[in-house]
């Protein structure tokens, strides 16, 4: 474990060193930072961090993430190494997401390799299928734009595998997903990132974000029509009361459908500092709650694929929590 500042060159090189000589195969690495923002948790995992923390997380749950991962750490050479791939590729996903949605936040053209870059490390996770290791990690991106992003491309990646995709198509459905946001990059951080409810004027800022996207990608050239489309539609829902051009049925193509049921599902399963994710039981009937708006039979599919791997996931990692002690 490791209480360092992660953005000095010096304390990085120190920290990579006492791990070349103190560190084994495959012992997890908790690296504690005292700056809590993306670009931190990058550097740390790419220094090999197992996982990350606040420099002033709660003794308890310090002393529980300890435990998890030295148990985590007795469950085998294979199952380190996959969620070690997990970790590595997310990096590579994570920081080209910061690439993108820089470029688009300071008005410059979105960079194309970081988009191909992050389209294929997170289909190349959605294909090693570990659905838990995926949410895992992303969950402890603080940034909420980063972290929604990520969830929704890493959902709508894993989805498309598991419905059987050409490779062709489920780079399709994984580019829309990683672009579908591109235009918050445009949205005041203190509005998205408002702890309470938007008001009026901040809502109606928000809903511009579909647009703004499609705007940016379409003036700059050479994305895919269907990408495009998701980008501009993945509020639309099938009913006809979405935004922002109220489409309905056969308008909606179905990468779009697709893109709408994880942007969703990830809003809610989503992990902040002020509520836990919600439990993907409860996600999912909200999904179903939302009637004609959603594509049944992709909702069906989702829950079977999807939705019960989450569940086995979240019971495998309930499993490896320790006992509780008697008061």
């Amino acid at each position: 474990m490791s209480d360092a500042d992660i953005g000095n060159g010096q304390a990085v090189e120190t920290i990579r060193a006492a791990l070349a000589r103190h560190r084994p195969r495959g012992t997890p690495f908790l690296c504690l930072l005292r700056d809590t923002t993306l670009r931190s948790a990058i550097q740390a995992q790419a220094v090999g961090a197992t996982e990350v923390l606040p420099a002033d997380v709660p003794p308890s749950l310090l002393a529980k993430t300890i435990t998890r991962l030295l148990q985590e750490g007795e469950g085998g050479e294979a199952a380190s190494d996959a969620a070690a791939f997990t970790r590595s590729q997310l990096t590579v996903a994570a920081a080209s997401l910061a690439d993108m949605l820089g470029a688009a936040s300071a008005g410059k053209p979105v960079t194309r390799g970081a988009v191909d870059a992050s389209v294929r490390s997170i289909d190349e996770v959605a294909g090693a299928g570990n659905l838990g290791d995926l949410l895992q990690i992303v969950w402890n991106y603080d940034d909420l734009t980063y972290q929604h992003c990520m969830l929704v491309a890493g959902l709508a990646a894993s989805f498309a595998h598991r419905l059987g995709f050409s490779a062709a198509d489920r780079e399709l459905v994984t580019r829309a997903a990683v672009l579908h946001d591109i235009g918050k990059a445009r949205i005041p951080l203190e509005v998205l990132h408002k702890p309470g409810p938007l008001d009026e004027a901040e809502q109606a800022m928000v809903r511009t974000h579909p647009e703004i996207g499609h705007a940016m990608l379409l003036a700059q050239g050479g994305f895919a029509p269907v990408v495009l489309t998701a980008v501009r539609s993945h509020h639309e829902y099938l009913d006809g009361t979405g935004y922002p051009d109220g489409l309905s049925g056969a308008e909606i193509p179905d990468i779009v459908r697709i893109i709408t049921i994880c942007d969703i599902y990830a809003a809610l399963i989503e992990r902040r500092s002020y509520k836990a994710p919600m439990a993907p039981e409860a996600a999912f009937d909200i999904l179903v709650q939302m009637g004609g708006k959603l594509d049944k039979d992709l909702l069906r599919a989702f829950e079977e694929r999807i939705v019960k791997a989450h569940k086995a996931a979240q019971a495998c990692a309930t499993e490896q929590k320790p006992p509780q002690r008697a008061p």
